[in-house]
């Protein structure tokens, strides 16, 4: 099918976070807090830039070019995917709250029209539904406790509101035509659903009445952007050839 500027461009932001998220939780290999967690973050990471790949291969051949050949102001990630979060408390609560945005989209996906992106959600929808389980249990443990609460609460509260930026793509057209089975807004409501009755049932009361920004999608990267990328890069860096 013929790709419109708007499916091309929902698709190249959807990969772009998952390049992110994917390198952002690379970092934790073996140096996780417990070796559970260090096996759970390395399975994750491996998926989300598996994902990543996939979407670039929907947009061209040359997969190494788009994922790291780029200018930075060509990029469209969102910022809270970028987003070092190099302590366990910010990690942890980011994870949580991409993959929350993650299964939304992915579901948004299922049956899509563009018969190729369709397949590639319902396959990684079977691996974002673990991510979620997996993210949702640690947290609940951590925050049913004292010291977790107070540890996460003000962590929740600086993060979540990034999170609105995940659902801020034009999809003109993309519901008409079957691209999308969800408009971004009503993704974007049901996500501020799930975060607010997530965090209440610990009596966190997250502020998401401000409207996103989009400054990632359009083209503005975060402040941890330029280090995370020459995590991206390094390997080409050493060796030109080297091939995703």
């Amino acid at each position: 099918m013929a790709v419109s500027k708007e499916a091309h461009n929902l698709v190249l932001s959807f990969a772009d976070d998952e390049l992110c998220i994917g390198q952002n939780h690379s970092w934790w290999i073996a140096i996780g807090p417990f070796l559970e967690e260090d096996l759970a973050f390395t399975s994750i990471a491996q998926d989300e830039l598996g994902h990543a790949r996939a979407l670039y291969s929907l947009l061209t051949d040359d997969i190494d070019h788009l994922a790291y050949g780029r200018k930075y102001s060509e990029y469209r990630s969102a910022h809270l995917a970028e987003f070092l979060c190099h302590d366990w408390s910010s990690a942890l609560v980011r994870h949580v709250l991409h993959d929350m945005a993650e299964q939304i989209r992915w579901s948004a996906l299922i049956n899509s029209s563009w018969t190729e992106l369709g397949d590639t959600a319902e396959r990684a929808l079977a691996e974002e539904n673990f991510h979620i389980q997996h993210g949702l249990s640690l947290l609940r443990r951590l925050l049913s406790s004292d010291e977790g609460h107070k540890r996460l609460e003000p962590v929740v509260l600086e993060l979540v509101p990034h999170g609105r930026e995940y659902f801020v793509d034009c999809d003109l057209g993309l519901v008409d035509n079957g691209v999308l089975t969800m408009s971004m807004a009503d993704q974007e409501q049901m996500w501020i659903d799930q975060v607010t009755e997530t965090f209440n049932e610990f009596n966190i009361s997250v502020d998401i009445s401000q409207e996103a920004q989009g400054m990632g999608r359009s083209g503005i990267r975060s402040n941890d952007f330029a280090t995370l990328h020459d995590e991206m890069v390094a390997v080409i860096q050493i060796d030109p050839k080297a091939k995703w």
